[in-house]
C-alpha cells in the first residue's frame, strides 16, 4: 500500500519518496516496490533524519507524509528546530501497527490533528486520502 501511495503520488504530483529506519533515503519512483518488497525489519527507527529533510526542503507549499509506527524519539535540538519552522503544520502522520502515541514528536502532528492512525487497508486509504486534502 505505502509503494502504491508512493507511486501515486510521483505520477500525479511529481513527489520525492524516502524511505526511513535509521537512515533516510531518497528512492527513485519506479524502484519503490522492489525496494519495499526486498527491505529487511532491524527493530530501528531515526525519525530525527526525516524531520531534517523536511526542514532543509523548507517549503511551506508543501504536504509532508509521514508513514511510521511512530516508536522513535526526536532528539530535542530537531523537534525545537521543527516547531518554529512552522513546518509542523504541513506534517501528516499516518500511523501503522503497532503504533505508539507517547513520542514528543507524534504528540505534536496530533496537537494539529495531523495523526492518522489506522489499522486496515480501508482506513489507510482513508487516511491518506485526507492527508492529501491540503493539497
Amino acid at each position: 500500500i505505502a509503494a502504491g501511495l508512493a507511486l501515486a503520488l510521483y505520477r500525479k504530483l511529481q513527489a520525492d519518496v524516502y524511505l526511513f529506519d535509521t537512515e533516510l533515503e531518497k528512492v527513485n519512483p519506479s524502484k519503490v516496490v522492489e525496494v519495499l518488497l526486498t527491505i529487511s525489519a532491524d527493530g530501528g527507527t531515526d525519525i530525527d533524519p526525516v524531520l531534517s529533510e523536511i526542514l532543509r526542503i523548507g517549503k511551506a507549499e508543501y504536504v509532508y507524509i509521514i508513514i511510521s509506527d511512530g516508536i522513535t524519539e526526536a532528539s530535542e535540538e530537531v523537534l525545537n528546530k521543527f516547531i518554529e519552522s512552522n513546518l509542523v503544520a504541513r506534517t501528516e502522520l499516518i500511523l501503522v501497527p503497532p503504533a505508539a502515541w507517547n513520542y514528543r514528536w507524534v504528540q505534536l502532528l496530533k496537537q494539529y490533528n495531523n495523526v492518522y492512525h489506522v489499522f486496515s487497508v480501508a482506513e489507510f486509504e482513508l487516511a491518506t486520502k485526507r492527508a492529501l486534502e491540503s493539497l
